[in-house]
């Protein structure tokens, strides 16, 4: 099987691969001929497969990493429509893809929490960015 990520999936696996829990997860086993981390990301993430790895640790912690995206960006979404987290901190700290899930999720949070979503939330801009 040819595995080519694309740079998406790159840019994702590089994202996720900060995380440094890779306790969470059954164990991937080492397969010394297999394909690298990236490679297995992708499969995973594209075709819902697992693949052999030679780099399963770094696997895990890409895996884990996305695990954990979902929550730590309700979290930060939670903290910008309660105005802990400003729009130009986002923007300085976080790749654009990661940007859109935030303001995505704040704009969900809005209406859960407000009943509403404010100009700031659904522009994505703030007195920060100004």
């Amino acid at each position: 099987m040819k595995i080519k990520p694309t740079r998406k999936s790159l840019d994702r696996f590089n994202y996720f691969v900060q995380c440094e829990d890779g306790n969470r997860l059954e164990k991937i086993p080492l397969v010394e001929n297999g394909y690298t981390a990236a490679e297995c990301f992708h499969a995973h993430e594209t075709f819902g497969k697992s693949i052999p790895c030679r780099e399963p640790e770094l696997l895990t912690r890409a895996i884990n990493g996305k695990e954990w995206h979902g929550v730590n960006v309700t979290n930060w979404a939670e903290d910008y429509v309660g105005r802990i987290l400003f729009s130009a901190e986002i923007r300085s700290k976080f790749p654009e893809w990661v940007q859109r899930d935030i303001f995505g999720r704040a704009g969900q949070i809005a209406m859960q929490q407000l009943g509403f979503v404010p100009t700031f939330v659904k522009t994505s801009n703030d007195f920060s960015t100004l």
